[in-house]
Protein backbone atom coordinates (compact mmCIF):
# COMPACT_ATOMS: atom_id res chain seq x y z
CA UNK A 1 0.00 0.00 0.00
CA UNK A 2 1.42 3.42 -1.03
CA UNK A 3 2.15 5.92 1.73
CA UNK A 4 -0.16 8.94 1.80
CA UNK A 5 1.28 12.00 0.01
CA UNK A 6 4.34 10.21 -1.39
CA UNK A 7 4.91 10.28 -5.18
CA UNK A 8 5.32 6.78 -6.68
CA UNK A 9 8.88 6.07 -7.87
CA UNK A 10 7.76 5.38 -11.45
CA UNK A 11 6.07 8.78 -11.64
CA UNK A 12 9.21 10.50 -10.36
CA UNK A 13 11.24 8.62 -12.95
CA UNK A 14 8.83 9.64 -15.68
CA UNK A 15 8.90 13.28 -14.62
CA UNK A 16 12.71 13.35 -14.55
CA UNK A 17 12.89 11.57 -17.89
CA UNK A 18 10.41 13.99 -19.44
CA UNK A 19 12.33 16.97 -18.09
CA UNK A 20 15.58 15.58 -19.46
CA UNK A 21 13.98 14.88 -22.84
CA UNK A 22 12.52 18.38 -23.04
CA UNK A 23 15.84 19.95 -22.07
CA UNK A 24 17.70 17.88 -24.67
CA UNK A 25 15.25 18.87 -27.41
CA UNK A 26 15.34 22.55 -26.43
CA UNK A 27 19.14 22.66 -26.30
CA UNK A 28 19.33 20.95 -29.68
CA UNK A 29 17.17 23.66 -31.23
CA UNK A 30 18.84 26.49 -29.33
CA UNK A 31 22.34 25.11 -30.03
CA UNK A 32 24.33 26.91 -27.30
CA UNK A 33 27.12 24.33 -27.60
CA UNK A 34 27.67 24.79 -31.32
CA UNK A 35 31.43 25.09 -31.03
CA UNK A 36 31.64 21.85 -29.08
CA UNK A 37 29.38 20.20 -31.63
CA UNK A 38 31.75 21.29 -34.39
CA UNK A 39 34.84 20.10 -32.52
CA UNK A 40 33.23 16.73 -31.79
CA UNK A 41 32.09 16.40 -35.39
CA UNK A 42 35.58 17.22 -36.67
CA UNK A 43 37.03 14.44 -34.50
CA UNK A 44 34.33 11.99 -35.53
CA UNK A 45 34.00 12.69 -39.24
CA UNK A 46 37.13 14.34 -40.60
CA UNK A 47 39.91 11.95 -41.51
CA UNK A 48 42.75 12.50 -43.92
CA UNK A 49 42.56 10.56 -47.17
CA UNK A 50 44.84 10.12 -50.18
CA UNK A 51 44.80 13.29 -52.24
CA UNK A 52 43.48 13.29 -55.79
CA UNK A 53 46.59 13.42 -57.99
CA UNK A 54 44.59 15.27 -60.64
CA UNK A 55 44.73 18.35 -58.39
CA UNK A 56 47.97 20.34 -58.33
CA UNK A 57 48.84 23.65 -56.72
CA UNK A 58 51.13 26.35 -58.02
CA UNK A 59 51.99 28.43 -54.98
CA UNK A 60 53.17 32.02 -54.72
CA UNK A 61 55.66 30.98 -52.08
CA UNK A 62 58.54 32.70 -50.35
CA UNK A 63 60.94 31.61 -53.09
CA UNK A 64 58.70 33.18 -55.74
CA UNK A 65 58.42 36.44 -53.83
CA UNK A 66 62.17 36.51 -53.35
CA UNK A 67 62.79 35.97 -57.07
CA UNK A 68 59.96 38.09 -58.51
CA UNK A 69 59.65 40.69 -55.78
CA UNK A 70 56.77 41.57 -53.41
CA UNK A 71 53.38 40.54 -54.75
CA UNK A 72 52.10 44.12 -54.49
CA UNK A 73 54.58 45.05 -57.20
CA UNK A 74 53.59 42.31 -59.65
CA UNK A 75 51.89 43.20 -62.92
CA UNK A 76 49.52 41.00 -64.89
CA UNK A 77 52.52 40.03 -67.02
CA UNK A 78 53.50 37.53 -64.32
CA UNK A 79 50.15 35.81 -64.81
CA UNK A 80 50.67 35.78 -68.57
CA UNK A 81 54.15 34.29 -68.12
CA UNK A 82 52.69 31.48 -66.05
CA UNK A 83 49.97 30.64 -68.60
CA UNK A 84 52.43 30.84 -71.50
CA UNK A 85 54.76 28.40 -69.73
CA UNK A 86 52.29 25.52 -70.14
CA UNK A 87 52.98 23.22 -73.09
CA UNK A 88 49.81 23.02 -75.25
CA UNK A 89 50.53 19.33 -75.80
CA UNK A 90 50.40 18.70 -72.05
CA UNK A 91 47.91 21.37 -71.12
CA UNK A 92 45.91 21.13 -67.88
CA UNK A 93 42.17 20.59 -68.09
CA UNK A 94 41.57 23.66 -65.89
CA UNK A 95 43.81 26.47 -64.65
CA UNK A 96 42.21 28.36 -61.75
CA UNK A 97 43.65 31.58 -60.30
CA UNK A 98 42.75 32.17 -56.63
CA UNK A 99 44.07 35.68 -57.16
CA UNK A 100 42.12 38.93 -57.48
CA UNK A 101 42.72 40.57 -60.86
CA UNK A 102 40.23 43.38 -60.23
CA UNK A 103 40.41 46.60 -62.21
CA UNK A 104 42.80 47.77 -64.93
CA UNK A 105 46.44 48.28 -63.93
CA UNK A 106 48.92 48.51 -66.80
CA UNK A 107 47.65 48.17 -70.38
CA UNK A 108 50.50 45.99 -71.61
CA UNK A 109 50.35 43.50 -68.75
CA UNK A 110 46.54 43.44 -68.73
CA UNK A 111 46.47 42.71 -72.45
CA UNK A 112 49.14 40.00 -72.15
CA UNK A 113 47.23 38.13 -69.45
CA UNK A 114 43.91 38.36 -71.26
CA UNK A 115 45.50 37.09 -74.49
CA UNK A 116 47.22 34.23 -72.68
CA UNK A 117 43.95 33.25 -70.96
CA UNK A 118 42.12 33.35 -74.30
CA UNK A 119 44.73 31.07 -75.88
CA UNK A 120 44.45 28.64 -72.96
CA UNK A 121 40.65 28.59 -73.09
CA UNK A 122 40.46 26.78 -69.78
CA UNK A 123 41.01 29.49 -67.18
CA UNK A 124 38.82 30.16 -64.11
CA UNK A 125 39.32 33.45 -62.30
CA UNK A 126 38.33 34.59 -58.81
CA UNK A 127 35.52 37.05 -58.18
CA UNK A 128 34.34 38.42 -54.85
CA UNK A 129 30.90 39.26 -53.42
CA UNK A 130 30.52 42.48 -51.44
CA UNK A 131 27.67 41.98 -48.98
CA UNK A 132 25.61 44.63 -47.22
CA UNK A 133 22.36 44.80 -45.26
CA UNK A 134 19.19 45.98 -47.01
CA UNK A 135 15.57 46.27 -45.89
CA UNK A 136 13.40 44.30 -48.30
CA UNK A 137 9.64 44.08 -48.64
CA UNK A 138 8.16 40.59 -48.56
CA UNK A 139 5.26 39.32 -50.71
CA UNK A 140 2.90 39.68 -47.73
CA UNK A 141 3.79 43.37 -47.42
CA UNK A 142 6.06 43.02 -44.39
CA UNK A 143 9.69 44.10 -44.34
CA UNK A 144 12.75 41.99 -43.55
CA UNK A 145 16.38 42.95 -43.15
CA UNK A 146 18.46 41.02 -45.66
CA UNK A 147 21.99 40.94 -44.24
CA UNK A 148 23.34 38.97 -47.21
CA UNK A 149 22.35 41.34 -50.00
CA UNK A 150 25.05 41.38 -52.69
CA UNK A 151 25.78 45.02 -53.28
CA UNK A 152 28.53 44.42 -55.82
CA UNK A 153 30.32 41.57 -57.58
CA UNK A 154 34.00 42.35 -57.97
CA UNK A 155 35.25 40.68 -61.15
CA UNK A 156 38.46 40.57 -63.15
CA UNK A 157 38.96 43.50 -65.52
CA UNK A 158 36.74 43.39 -68.60
CA UNK A 159 39.22 41.97 -71.12
CA UNK A 160 40.10 39.09 -68.76
CA UNK A 161 36.52 38.47 -67.67
CA UNK A 162 35.44 38.14 -71.30
CA UNK A 163 37.73 35.12 -71.91
CA UNK A 164 37.47 33.29 -68.57
CA UNK A 165 34.97 31.84 -66.18
CA UNK A 166 34.65 33.37 -62.72
CA UNK A 167 33.55 32.11 -59.32
CA UNK A 168 33.37 33.90 -55.99
CA UNK A 169 35.99 33.00 -53.40
CA UNK A 170 34.21 34.30 -50.28
CA UNK A 171 34.93 31.91 -47.40
CA UNK A 172 31.98 30.84 -45.27
CA UNK A 173 33.16 30.46 -41.68
CA UNK A 174 31.22 28.72 -38.95
CA UNK A 175 30.66 30.28 -35.53
CA UNK A 176 34.07 28.99 -34.39
CA UNK A 177 35.74 30.62 -37.46
CA UNK A 178 36.55 27.27 -39.10
CA UNK A 179 35.77 26.75 -42.79
CA UNK A 180 33.63 23.64 -43.27
CA UNK A 181 30.81 24.82 -45.49
CA UNK A 182 30.38 26.70 -48.72
CA UNK A 183 27.73 28.65 -50.60
CA UNK A 184 26.99 26.98 -53.93
CA UNK A 185 25.57 30.04 -55.64
CA UNK A 186 23.80 33.30 -54.92
CA UNK A 187 21.39 35.33 -56.98
CA UNK A 188 22.32 38.94 -57.51
CA UNK A 189 20.74 41.82 -59.41
CA UNK A 190 22.99 40.90 -62.32
CA UNK A 191 22.22 37.18 -62.34
CA UNK A 192 23.36 33.98 -60.61
CA UNK A 193 26.91 33.73 -59.33
CA UNK A 194 28.52 30.36 -58.58
CA UNK A 195 31.41 29.59 -56.24
CA UNK A 196 35.02 29.37 -57.38
CA UNK A 197 35.32 25.66 -56.49
CA UNK A 198 32.09 24.83 -58.32
CA UNK A 199 33.26 26.59 -61.49
CA UNK A 200 36.54 24.63 -61.34
CA UNK A 201 34.67 21.36 -60.83
CA UNK A 202 32.18 22.15 -63.60
CA UNK A 203 34.92 23.19 -66.04
CA UNK A 204 36.85 20.00 -65.39
CA UNK A 205 33.88 17.68 -65.95
CA UNK A 206 32.79 19.54 -69.07
CA UNK A 207 36.32 19.16 -70.46
CA UNK A 208 35.76 15.39 -70.15
CA UNK A 209 32.29 15.50 -71.63
CA UNK A 210 30.63 14.78 -68.27
CA UNK A 211 27.79 16.54 -66.46
CA UNK A 212 28.48 17.98 -62.97
CA UNK A 213 26.22 16.82 -60.14
CA UNK A 214 24.76 19.50 -57.89
CA UNK A 215 25.33 18.80 -54.19
CA UNK A 216 22.33 18.71 -51.87
CA UNK A 217 22.15 21.95 -49.89
CA UNK A 218 20.39 23.73 -47.05
CA UNK A 219 19.38 27.13 -48.44
CA UNK A 220 22.22 26.90 -50.96
CA UNK A 221 24.78 25.99 -48.26
CA UNK A 222 26.51 22.62 -48.05
CA UNK A 223 29.45 21.14 -46.20
CA UNK A 224 32.45 19.55 -47.85
CA UNK A 225 34.73 16.85 -46.49
CA UNK A 226 38.41 17.73 -46.27
CA UNK A 227 40.86 15.33 -47.84
CA UNK A 228 44.28 16.54 -46.81
CA UNK A 229 46.11 18.63 -44.25
CA UNK A 230 48.23 21.64 -45.26
CA UNK A 231 51.13 20.76 -47.54
CA UNK A 232 49.72 17.44 -48.76
CA UNK A 233 48.74 18.40 -52.31
CA UNK A 234 51.34 18.31 -55.07
CA UNK A 235 52.95 21.76 -54.92
CA UNK A 236 55.04 23.72 -57.43
CA UNK A 237 56.64 27.13 -57.02
CA UNK A 238 55.15 29.90 -59.15
CA UNK A 239 58.59 31.23 -60.08
CA UNK A 240 59.79 27.80 -61.21
CA UNK A 241 56.78 27.30 -63.49
CA UNK A 242 56.92 30.81 -64.97
CA UNK A 243 60.65 30.41 -65.65
CA UNK A 244 60.20 26.98 -67.29
CA UNK A 245 62.22 25.12 -64.70
CA UNK A 246 59.69 22.26 -64.33
CA UNK A 247 58.65 19.34 -66.47
CA UNK A 248 55.27 20.57 -67.73
CA UNK A 249 54.16 17.06 -68.67
CA UNK A 250 52.99 16.52 -65.10
CA UNK A 251 50.12 18.98 -65.64
CA UNK A 252 48.49 17.14 -68.54
CA UNK A 253 44.69 16.96 -68.06
CA UNK A 254 45.00 18.06 -64.43
CA UNK A 255 43.30 20.70 -62.32
CA UNK A 256 45.80 23.45 -61.50
CA UNK A 257 45.06 25.96 -58.75
CA UNK A 258 47.25 29.04 -58.47
CA UNK A 259 47.28 31.03 -55.24
CA UNK A 260 49.04 32.48 -52.23
CA UNK A 261 51.39 30.12 -50.38
CA UNK A 262 53.11 32.65 -48.14
CA UNK A 263 51.87 33.63 -44.69
CA UNK A 264 52.60 37.26 -45.48
CA UNK A 265 49.88 37.33 -48.14
CA UNK A 266 47.20 36.89 -45.43
CA UNK A 267 45.12 34.25 -47.22
CA UNK A 268 44.89 31.57 -44.55
CA UNK A 269 42.02 29.90 -42.70
CA UNK A 270 41.37 27.58 -39.79
CA UNK A 271 40.20 24.18 -41.02
CA UNK A 272 38.95 21.05 -39.22
CA UNK A 273 41.56 18.75 -40.73
CA UNK A 274 44.42 20.67 -39.08
CA UNK A 275 43.24 22.25 -35.84
CA UNK A 276 46.75 23.15 -34.67
CA UNK A 277 47.63 25.29 -37.68
CA UNK A 278 46.11 27.22 -40.58
CA UNK A 279 45.64 26.35 -44.25
CA UNK A 280 46.34 28.51 -47.26
CA UNK A 281 43.21 29.61 -49.11
CA UNK A 282 44.30 27.84 -52.30
CA UNK A 283 44.56 24.56 -50.35
CA UNK A 284 41.05 25.07 -48.98
CA UNK A 285 39.86 25.44 -52.57
CA UNK A 286 41.78 22.29 -53.54
CA UNK A 287 40.06 20.32 -50.76
CA UNK A 288 36.71 21.77 -51.82
CA UNK A 289 37.20 20.71 -55.45
CA UNK A 290 38.44 17.30 -54.28
CA UNK A 291 35.24 16.81 -52.27
CA UNK A 292 33.05 17.78 -55.25
CA UNK A 293 34.91 15.33 -57.49
CA UNK A 294 34.45 12.51 -54.97
CA UNK A 295 30.87 13.43 -54.03
CA UNK A 296 31.89 13.96 -50.41
CA UNK A 297 29.55 16.81 -49.55
CA UNK A 298 26.82 16.92 -46.93
CA UNK A 299 23.92 18.89 -45.56
CA UNK A 300 22.62 19.10 -42.00
CA UNK A 301 20.11 16.60 -40.67
CA UNK A 302 16.94 18.68 -40.07
CA UNK A 303 16.88 20.31 -36.62
CA UNK A 304 13.47 18.81 -35.87
CA UNK A 305 14.81 15.30 -36.45
CA UNK A 306 17.89 16.02 -34.28
CA UNK A 307 15.64 17.33 -31.49
CA UNK A 308 13.39 14.24 -31.57
CA UNK A 309 16.38 11.88 -31.50
CA UNK A 310 17.93 13.79 -28.59
CA UNK A 311 14.66 13.74 -26.62
CA UNK A 312 14.12 10.01 -27.18
CA UNK A 313 17.66 8.89 -26.34
CA UNK A 314 18.31 11.20 -23.38
CA UNK A 315 14.81 10.78 -21.93
CA UNK A 316 14.97 7.00 -22.26
CA UNK A 317 18.38 6.74 -20.64
CA UNK A 318 17.33 9.02 -17.79
CA UNK A 319 14.27 6.85 -17.07
CA UNK A 320 16.49 3.75 -17.01
CA UNK A 321 19.27 5.32 -14.92
CA UNK A 322 16.99 6.61 -12.16
CA UNK A 323 16.50 3.16 -10.62
CA UNK A 324 18.98 0.84 -12.31
CA UNK A 325 22.16 -0.45 -10.78
CA UNK A 326 25.55 0.98 -11.62
CA UNK A 327 26.43 -1.93 -13.94
CA UNK A 328 23.21 -1.48 -15.94
CA UNK A 329 23.74 2.28 -16.21
CA UNK A 330 27.30 1.74 -17.35
CA UNK A 331 26.32 -0.86 -19.94
CA UNK A 332 23.43 1.19 -21.35
CA UNK A 333 25.57 4.32 -21.48
CA UNK A 334 28.34 2.42 -23.26
CA UNK A 335 25.87 1.12 -25.86
CA UNK A 336 24.65 4.67 -26.55
CA UNK A 337 28.19 6.01 -26.70
CA UNK A 338 29.08 3.39 -29.31
CA UNK A 339 25.85 3.32 -31.29
CA UNK A 340 25.23 7.07 -31.66
CA UNK A 341 28.67 7.92 -33.17
CA UNK A 342 28.46 4.85 -35.42
CA UNK A 343 25.07 6.01 -36.70
CA UNK A 344 26.35 9.57 -37.12
CA UNK A 345 29.32 8.38 -39.18
CA UNK A 346 27.02 6.26 -41.36
CA UNK A 347 24.75 9.26 -41.98
CA UNK A 348 27.75 11.47 -42.72
CA UNK A 349 28.97 9.07 -45.37
CA UNK A 350 25.55 9.33 -46.94
CA UNK A 351 25.61 13.11 -47.01
CA UNK A 352 23.87 14.00 -43.71
CA UNK A 353 25.52 15.77 -40.76
CA UNK A 354 23.99 14.78 -37.39
CA UNK A 355 24.86 17.03 -34.46
CA UNK A 356 25.07 14.37 -31.77
CA UNK A 357 27.52 15.80 -29.25
CA UNK A 358 24.68 17.01 -27.00
CA UNK A 359 23.30 13.48 -26.74
CA UNK A 360 26.70 12.08 -25.79
CA UNK A 361 27.24 14.82 -23.22
CA UNK A 362 23.74 14.46 -21.74
CA UNK A 363 24.06 10.69 -21.35
CA UNK A 364 27.44 11.15 -19.69
CA UNK A 365 25.95 13.79 -17.37
CA UNK A 366 23.11 11.49 -16.32
CA UNK A 367 25.55 8.65 -15.69
CA UNK A 368 27.85 10.85 -13.62
CA UNK A 369 24.90 12.09 -11.57
CA UNK A 370 24.33 8.52 -10.39
CA UNK A 371 27.86 7.98 -9.11
CA UNK A 372 28.59 7.76 -5.40
CA UNK A 373 28.18 11.11 -3.64
CA UNK A 374 31.34 10.66 -1.63
CA UNK A 375 33.47 10.33 -4.76
CA UNK A 376 31.94 13.43 -6.30
CA UNK A 377 32.44 15.37 -3.10
CA UNK A 378 36.12 14.46 -3.04
CA UNK A 379 36.54 15.46 -6.64
CA UNK A 380 34.86 18.80 -5.98
CA UNK A 381 37.15 19.41 -3.01
CA UNK A 382 40.23 18.81 -5.12
CA UNK A 383 38.90 21.03 -7.88
CA UNK A 384 38.36 23.77 -5.32
CA UNK A 385 41.99 23.51 -4.27
CA UNK A 386 43.08 23.70 -7.89
CA UNK A 387 40.92 26.80 -8.46
CA UNK A 388 42.38 28.50 -5.40
CA UNK A 389 46.04 27.94 -6.27
CA UNK A 390 46.33 27.79 -10.05
CA UNK A 391 46.67 31.56 -10.53
CA UNK A 392 49.92 31.81 -8.63
CA UNK A 393 51.53 28.38 -8.74
CA UNK A 394 53.26 26.30 -11.38
CA UNK A 395 50.83 23.75 -12.89
CA UNK A 396 52.90 20.76 -11.79
CA UNK A 397 52.98 22.06 -8.21
CA UNK A 398 49.22 22.57 -8.26
CA UNK A 399 48.71 19.02 -9.45
CA UNK A 400 50.90 17.66 -6.67
CA UNK A 401 49.04 19.78 -4.13
CA UNK A 402 45.67 18.53 -5.38
CA UNK A 403 46.82 14.90 -5.11
CA UNK A 404 47.91 15.33 -1.50
CA UNK A 405 45.83 14.51 1.56
CA UNK A 406 44.75 16.85 4.31
CA UNK A 407 45.17 20.10 2.40
CA UNK A 408 42.73 22.72 3.63
CA UNK A 409 41.91 26.20 2.34
CA UNK A 410 41.71 27.93 5.68
CA UNK A 411 43.17 30.89 7.54
CA UNK A 412 46.54 30.29 9.17
CA UNK A 413 50.15 29.38 8.40
CA UNK A 414 53.07 27.19 9.40
CA UNK A 415 56.84 27.49 9.48
CA UNK A 416 58.70 26.13 6.43
CA UNK A 417 62.18 26.26 4.98
CA UNK A 418 61.80 28.28 1.78
CA UNK A 419 63.67 30.35 -0.74
CA UNK A 420 62.18 33.76 -1.52
CA UNK A 421 62.84 35.72 -4.71
CA UNK A 422 62.11 39.39 -5.41
CA UNK A 423 62.54 41.08 -8.78
CA UNK A 424 61.88 44.70 -9.72
CA UNK A 425 62.42 46.93 -12.77
CA UNK A 426 65.13 49.54 -12.36
CA UNK A 427 64.01 53.11 -13.18
CA UNK A 428 60.52 52.08 -14.26
CA UNK A 429 59.09 55.58 -13.71
CA UNK A 430 61.84 57.21 -15.75
CA UNK A 431 61.55 54.60 -18.50
CA UNK A 432 57.79 55.13 -18.81
CA UNK A 433 57.98 58.90 -19.07
CA UNK A 434 56.65 60.17 -22.38
CA UNK A 435 54.90 56.90 -23.26
CA UNK A 436 51.10 56.61 -23.55
CA UNK A 437 49.54 54.69 -20.63
CA UNK A 438 48.53 51.87 -22.97
CA UNK A 439 52.13 51.29 -24.07
CA UNK A 440 53.36 51.40 -20.46
CA UNK A 441 50.84 48.70 -19.54
CA UNK A 442 51.87 46.65 -22.58
CA UNK A 443 55.57 46.78 -21.59
CA UNK A 444 54.75 45.89 -18.00
CA UNK A 445 52.54 42.97 -19.02
CA UNK A 446 55.20 41.52 -21.29
CA UNK A 447 57.80 41.80 -18.55
CA UNK A 448 55.52 40.19 -15.95
CA UNK A 449 54.71 37.37 -18.36
CA UNK A 450 58.42 36.57 -18.77
CA UNK A 451 58.94 36.63 -15.00
CA UNK A 452 55.91 34.39 -14.40
CA UNK A 453 57.08 31.89 -17.02
CA UNK A 454 60.48 31.69 -15.34
CA UNK A 455 58.94 31.17 -11.89
CA UNK A 456 56.56 28.46 -13.07
CA UNK A 457 59.25 26.74 -15.13
CA UNK A 458 61.30 26.30 -11.97
CA UNK A 459 58.32 25.10 -9.87
CA UNK A 460 57.96 28.25 -7.83
CA UNK A 461 54.84 29.78 -6.32
CA UNK A 462 53.94 33.22 -7.59
CA UNK A 463 53.20 35.06 -4.36
CA UNK A 464 52.17 38.50 -5.58
CA UNK A 465 52.64 41.38 -8.02
CA UNK A 466 53.57 44.68 -6.39
CA UNK A 467 53.42 47.17 -9.24
CA UNK A 468 56.42 46.23 -11.37
CA UNK A 469 57.87 44.03 -8.60
CA UNK A 470 57.24 40.29 -8.22
CA UNK A 471 57.62 38.01 -5.20
CA UNK A 472 57.99 34.23 -5.59
CA UNK A 473 58.38 31.46 -3.02
CA UNK A 474 60.03 28.05 -3.46
CA UNK A 475 59.33 24.89 -1.40
CA UNK A 476 55.80 25.98 -0.44
CA UNK A 477 53.08 24.86 -0.17
CA UNK A 478 54.56 21.50 -1.24
CA UNK A 479 58.12 20.22 -1.02
CA UNK A 480 60.30 21.02 -4.04
CA UNK A 481 63.64 19.28 -4.47
CA UNK A 482 66.64 21.65 -4.69
CA UNK A 483 64.37 24.60 -4.01
CA UNK A 484 67.28 26.99 -3.46
CA UNK A 485 68.82 26.02 -6.81
CA UNK A 486 65.47 26.48 -8.50
CA UNK A 487 65.12 29.96 -7.07
CA UNK A 488 68.65 30.87 -8.19
CA UNK A 489 68.03 29.46 -11.66
CA UNK A 490 64.85 31.54 -11.86
CA UNK A 491 66.89 34.67 -11.26
CA UNK A 492 69.26 33.82 -14.13
CA UNK A 493 66.31 32.94 -16.37
CA UNK A 494 64.64 36.28 -15.64
CA UNK A 495 67.75 38.29 -16.52
CA UNK A 496 68.16 36.31 -19.76
CA UNK A 497 64.46 36.66 -20.65
CA UNK A 498 64.53 40.42 -20.09
CA UNK A 499 67.56 40.74 -22.36
CA UNK A 500 65.62 38.97 -25.11
CA UNK A 501 62.52 41.06 -24.41
CA UNK A 502 64.49 44.28 -24.77
CA UNK A 503 65.00 43.62 -28.48
CA UNK A 504 61.23 43.64 -28.97
CA UNK A 505 60.66 46.65 -26.72
CA UNK A 506 63.31 48.74 -28.40
CA UNK A 507 61.96 47.87 -31.84
CA UNK A 508 58.33 48.61 -30.91
CA UNK A 509 58.52 51.31 -28.23
CA UNK A 510 62.08 52.64 -28.34
CA UNK A 511 62.60 51.61 -24.70
CA UNK A 512 64.69 49.08 -22.79
CA UNK A 513 64.26 47.80 -19.26
CA UNK A 514 66.53 46.24 -16.70
CA UNK A 515 65.74 44.55 -13.44
CA UNK A 516 67.43 43.49 -10.24
CA UNK A 517 66.85 40.22 -8.40
CA UNK A 518 67.30 39.36 -4.72
CA UNK A 519 67.15 35.81 -3.26
CA UNK A 520 67.37 34.53 0.31
CA UNK A 521 66.69 31.08 1.78
CA UNK A 522 65.56 30.48 5.33
CA UNK A 523 62.56 29.96 7.60
CA UNK A 524 59.27 31.74 6.94
CA UNK A 525 55.66 31.47 7.99
CA UNK A 526 53.74 30.28 4.93
CA UNK A 527 49.98 30.02 4.60
CA UNK A 528 46.75 31.91 4.06
CA UNK A 529 47.11 35.31 5.65
CA UNK A 530 44.20 37.71 5.94
CA UNK A 531 40.69 37.42 7.34
CA UNK A 532 37.80 35.00 7.02
CA UNK A 533 36.39 36.63 3.89
CA UNK A 534 39.62 37.72 2.15
CA UNK A 535 42.90 35.85 2.34
CA UNK A 536 46.06 35.43 0.27
CA UNK A 537 48.52 32.57 0.20
CA UNK A 538 51.86 34.17 1.06
CA UNK A 539 55.04 34.00 3.14
CA UNK A 540 56.05 36.39 5.92
CA UNK A 541 59.08 36.78 8.15
CA UNK A 542 62.71 37.85 8.14
CA UNK A 543 63.57 35.61 5.18
CA UNK A 544 61.15 37.57 3.04
CA UNK A 545 62.54 40.89 4.28
CA UNK A 546 66.13 39.92 3.49
CA UNK A 547 65.23 38.85 -0.06
CA UNK A 548 63.41 42.11 -0.62
CA UNK A 549 66.32 44.21 0.70
CA UNK A 550 68.81 42.32 -1.49
CA UNK A 551 66.65 43.06 -4.50
CA UNK A 552 66.55 46.75 -3.56
CA UNK A 553 70.36 47.06 -3.73
CA UNK A 554 70.80 44.92 -6.84
CA UNK A 555 71.68 46.89 -9.93
CA UNK A 556 70.10 46.34 -13.33
CA UNK A 557 70.99 42.89 -14.66
CA UNK A 558 72.27 41.63 -11.26
CA UNK A 559 71.09 38.68 -9.17
CA UNK A 560 72.14 39.07 -5.52
CA UNK A 561 71.92 36.10 -3.17
CA UNK A 562 72.58 35.85 0.53
CA UNK A 563 75.55 33.97 1.95
CA UNK A 564 73.16 31.40 3.44
CA UNK A 565 71.70 30.80 -0.02
CA UNK A 566 75.15 30.61 -1.59
CA UNK A 567 76.17 27.80 0.79
CA UNK A 568 73.18 25.78 -0.48
CA UNK A 569 74.03 26.21 -4.18
CA UNK A 570 77.82 26.71 -4.27
CA UNK A 571 78.45 23.30 -5.85
CA UNK A 572 76.21 24.19 -8.82
CA UNK A 573 76.49 27.95 -9.31
CA UNK A 574 79.37 30.40 -9.49
CA UNK A 575 79.02 33.60 -7.47
CA UNK A 576 81.31 36.45 -6.40
CA UNK A 577 81.18 37.89 -2.88
CA UNK A 578 80.53 41.62 -2.69
CA UNK A 579 80.94 41.97 1.06
CA UNK A 580 78.77 42.60 4.07
CA UNK A 581 75.65 44.59 3.31
CA UNK A 582 73.74 46.71 5.80
CA UNK A 583 70.11 46.22 4.86
CA UNK A 584 67.52 48.84 5.63
CA UNK A 585 65.36 47.99 8.65
CA UNK A 586 67.67 45.13 9.79
CA UNK A 587 70.17 45.26 12.63
CA UNK A 588 72.51 42.50 11.42
CA UNK A 589 74.36 42.77 8.14
CA UNK A 590 74.13 40.12 5.43
CA UNK A 591 76.90 38.71 3.30
CA UNK A 592 75.85 39.16 -0.30
CA UNK A 593 77.03 37.36 -3.44
CA UNK A 594 76.67 38.40 -7.06
CA UNK A 595 75.42 35.38 -8.98
CA UNK A 596 77.36 34.82 -12.19
CA UNK A 597 76.58 31.52 -13.92
CA UNK A 598 76.06 27.76 -13.43
CA UNK A 599 79.19 25.72 -12.89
Amino acid sequence: MREEGKTPPNIRRAVLAAAAAAAAALLTVWAPFQRLEYAFGDTLFIHRQPVDNRIKIIGIDEASLKELGPFSGWTRQQGADLLNAFDPEYAPAVIAFDINYFGDRDPEGDRALAEAAARSGNVVMASYLDYTARLEQQPDGSFRMNTMYVEQVERPYDALAAVTRQGFTNARQDTDNYVRRALLYTDTDGGREYSFAWEIYRSYLESRGETPALPKTDNNVYGFDYTAAPGMYELYSYADIAAGRCDMKVFKDSIVLVGAYSSGMMDQYMVPVARSTVMNGVEVQANHVNALLDGRTYRNLPVSVCALLAAAIVGGYTFLACRSRFAVNLAAGAVIWLAVPAAAVSLYRNGLYWRCFLIMAAVAAVFLARLAGGYLTERLRRRRILQAFRTYMAPQVVEELARGDGVQIELGGRMRRVAVLFVDIRGFTRMSEGLPPGEVVEILNRYLEKVTEAVFRNEGTLDKFIGDAVMAVYNAPVDVADYACRAVQTGLDIIEAVEGLNEELEREFGRRISCGVGIHAGDAVVGNIGCSYRMDYTAIGDTVNVAERLESIAEGGQVLISGQTYEMVRDRYQARPIGEQRLKGRRDSVTAYLLEKPI
